[in-house]
């Protein structure tokens, strides 16, 4: 395997992209982030001091930056996913592999064109689904491959947001809208359908769904904005002084630049909860749930096999595999964990640049299987609308624009 310093672009530099390139900049013996796309001039500036680029090779628009650098190996892409499909495929038809933020669009037609771009130019796209990375998830994926449950029959999976976490979607105007994210399914839990769609190893061939914003909507009581005169000040767990108190705003400024609006007053059009029913094409039956609130931000799930069931969270870790003969509990232990998204994050940008060096190192998430956690996702979403069990050949049939 050939290795070299590899001419890193980054293209959007809020909070993800500013945690990506720190990353690559612990490997500077393999890449170097030399060149920055960012339209806010105060971000730009930031960024490229931050990461010594050359005045030269900041730029206000990816059409400027493929214009200039011509020896650009790749490019990480983590600007809004309303901006993925153009700058992806522009990117890709430049001949500059791409390092793509999920979700890969706001809708099906949106991702395909993007991996059709990647299959006609023959060049690399890689989808962030860094949860394939993630020591726990990977030995959730081993027992299961293993065959440790015996064959699969049933998932129950839940993901579950802390107080702060839910409130960001609520005050941030780049992600309380369904038209700015697809849905909140599709931009929080892309990741979920992707490892669902790995652990089951099967195509998912229908979906129903269930949800609403039946909680967090307009209340008489309170008024628009956090503040000390607001009735429920004392006991709301949303308040802004509660949640944030004196902390310092990320090295993006986002914190800083936080809208305070009241979480019942921020006009958003996502649900505040939701379920799905999935059929895999081997048999395999998922229940997933999407929920707003709990004591700790975490996975769960309970997977059951004929031969034993496992029982699983994030919030510690935990895996532990119960099989019916013996009755007796196995814990198994993911290993130690370092690193943003249980410990994936310091992997999957390597992984990147492994796909550079050799083009046969193939990363784990490439441009199909983002596309198909796009097919579920969006799947469900549709099946919510319309209130209807949603056959998923109905969206693997359309063609990109």
């Amino acid at each position: 395997m050939t290795t070299k310093v590899h001419q890193i672009g980054l293209i959007g530099t809020g909070g993800r992209g500013w945690g990506l390139a720190h990353i690559l900049a612990q490997h500077s013996d393999r890449a170097n982030v030399s060149a920055v796309v960012e339209p806010i001039e105060s971000r730009r500036a930031a960024f490229r001091d931050e990461f010594s680029i050359l005045a030269n090779r900041c730029f206000e628009t990816h059409e400027q930056l493929l214009s200039e650098c011509s020896d650009l190996d790749g490019v990480v892409i983590a600007t809004p996913v309303s901006s993925h499909v153009p700058i992806a495929c522009d990117c890709l038809e430049a001949g500059v592999a791409v390092f793509l933020e999920k979700p890969m669009a706001l809708d099906i037609a949106g991702a395909r064109r993007i991996v059709a771009t990647a299959e006609q130019t023959g060049v690399r796209l890689q989808v962030g689904f860094n949860l394939r990375y993630s020591p726990f998830f990977m030995k959730l994926k081993e027992i299961v491959a293993q065959g440790q449950l015996g064959r699969l029959l049933s998932v129950e999976w839940k993901e579950a947001l802390s107080p702060s976490h839910w409130a960001e979607y609520c005050r941030h105007r780049t992600y309380n809208r369904r038209a700015a994210l697809g849905s909140w399914l599709l931009e929080k839990c892309c990741h979920d359908m992707d490892i669902i769609n790995w652990i089951v190893d099967s195509p998912c061939v229908r979906a129903a769904s269930f949800g609403s914003r039946s909680h967090f909507n307009p209340r008489p009581d309170v008024p628009e904005h956090c503040s000390d005169d607001c009735p429920i000040a004392d006991e709301c767990i949303f308040s802004v002084d509660r949640l944030y108190g004196d902390q310092p705003p990320d090295a993006s400024g986002q914190r800083r630049q936080m809208p305070h609006g009241c979480v019942y007053h921020c006009g958003s059009d996502l649900v505040d909860h939701q379920t799905a029913l999935l059929e895999f094409a081997n048999g395999v039956t998922v229940d997933f749930s999407l929920l707003p609130l709990t004591h700790r931000q975490a996975r769960f799930m309970h997977i059951c096999g004929t031969d034993a069931t496992l029982r699983g969270t994030t919030a510690n870790d935990e895996l532990r595999v119960f099989p019916y003969l013996t009755g007796e509990e196995i814990v198994a232990d993911p290993g130690a964990t370092q690193g943003g998204h249980g410990g994936a994050d310091p992997t999957i940008m390597p992984a990147f640049l492994d796909w550079l060096d050799d083009p046969s190192c193939r990363p784990k998430t490439t441009g199909p299987e983002g596309l198909e956690a796009m097919v579920v996702a969006c799947g469900i979403d549709l099946a919510m609308r319309e209130r209807r069990v949603v056959e998923l050949d109905e969206l693997r049939g359309e063609a990109p624009d």
